[in-house]
């Protein structure tokens, strides 16, 4: 009876041993995973945001045109667009370029690039805010609204295309997953509307 009683506890101390033995090997999967999934959540997460931030803000320019708040307009709406991905840690520049119609390629002769600096007043350097100061950055050529075409050739030609790009830094909540602490870009072109009424100036 005593060896029975010594053999079964002997068979469940071996049990135990080898669920630890298991445990200590699955775990660790099971956190990268569970970890893995939540990282690519919020990089998933971040990127349809702004994704859909750089959409509203190319669809303000559209309607925008050539007036003199055109940039700053653009600049608010991606504010709006992007909630609490608003920081100057996460984003790095916010260009607003002229595409080429056919293949959406950036006019790299015809750009505004603004940095996010926050704070109060003018969030954005430079600042092209009309009221303020104008000031729509470098190079000016295309930068300046009023250089934007928004009248409709009677060909069906005209209209410029306009273009948001957001570069900005995804920072992960761990570094357990190696690759995930980089630069991104999210971009939006849209066609200029037509102004039909001239007033756009």
């Amino acid at each position: 009876m005593g060896r029975d009683t010594k053999r079964v506890d002997e068979r469940r101390l071996s049990e135990r041993g080898a669920a630890l033995v298991e445990m200590a090997m699955v775990l660790p999967v099971l956190f990268l995973l569970i970890f893995g999934a939540v990282e690519f959540g919020l990089l998933f997460k971040e990127r349809l945001t702004i994704a859909s931030a750089a959409s509203s803000a190319a669809r303000t320019g559209a309607t925008m045109g050539t007036r003199a708040e055109a940039d700053f307009r653009i600049l608010e709406a991606l504010e709006a667009g992007l909630y609490d991905e608003v920081d100057e840690g996460v984003l790095i520049s916010v260009d607003i370029f002229k595409a080429n119609p056919v293949t959406g390629a950036k006019d790299t002769s015809a750009y505004n690039r603004y940095t996010y600096i926050g704070g109060s007043g003018c969030k954005w350097s430079p600042c092209p805010d009309p009221d303020n100061f104008e000031d729509w950055g470098d190079p000016s050529l295309w930068g300046d609204p009023a250089n934007r075409d928004t009248s409709l050739d009677p060909g069906g030609g005209g209209l410029d295309v306009l273009g948001v790009e957001i570069t900005y830094h995804h920072t992960p909540i761990t570094s357990i997953l190696p690759g995930l602490d980089r630069t991104l870009v999210e971009r939006a072109l849209v066609r200029l509307e037509p102004d039909v009424f001239g007033t756009g100036s």
